[in-house]
């Protein structure tokens, strides 16, 4: 992993505004740094903050479905 791939991760989590991204990736490196948890096993974390993160970007940037626009605007009726 270079830092350019963990400053997107976190940069990309901030604008979905998954803001326990950071913190939890903060926790990982100063776990590996501290020794009480191996590289291979934050590699594993990364890889599954990453996917989080893809998931959310692609929930928020699938269109929302009737059910849903009605469920968020209960009062908007289009006639």
């Amino acid at each position: 992993m270079t830092n350019g791939f963990l400053n997107d991760l976190r940069n990309k989590a901030i604008e979905l505004k998954m803001h326990h991204v950071p913190v939890q990736m903060d926790s990982i490196f100063e776990a590996v740094l501290y020794g009480s948890a191996l590289p291979a096993y934050a590699v594993e974390e990364i890889d599954l903050i990453w996917s989080e993160v893809e998931a959310e970007q692609e929930a928020l940037a699938e269109p929302p479905t009737d059910e849903e626009l009605r469920l968020h605007h209960p009062t908007f009726s289009v006639e």
